[in-house]
């Protein structure tokens, strides 16, 4: 709820249907609180135009999941690679041994 969506005291009116008028804390109030509804809106406005940090932010964010991925499937490839190194191994062996018996 911004600032503008909050009800104030002048919206409320007196007896003659007039608006009442606004104390000094009353106003102060609101100006504090337009301020930093205003504040928060050119932090997020200033983000959004921070193209080099977005970009970074990018490629921060796919270096972690190329990462990620490989990690995952790092166990798989291990997995593949002592496999076919045991096939190998048990083809020179049984070659081995049809040479010897021969």
């Amino acid at each position: 709820m911004t600032a503008h969506d909050m009800p104030t005291h002048n919206d409320m009116p007196r007896h003659d249907g007039q608006p009442k008028p606004m104390s000094v804390a009353e106003l102060s109030g609101e100006i504090a609180q337009t301020r930093q509804a205003l504040g928060e809106t050119v932090r997020a406005l200033a983000a959004k135009a921070d193209v080099k940090s977005r970009a970074g932010d990018f490629v921060q964010e796919t270096r972690e999941r190329a990462s990620d991925s490989v990690r995952a499937h790092w166990t798989q490839l291990t997995a593949i690679g002592i496999g076919v190194l045991a096939a190998v191994g048990a083809v020179l062996i049984w070659r081995n041994r049809e040479a010897v018996n021969s």
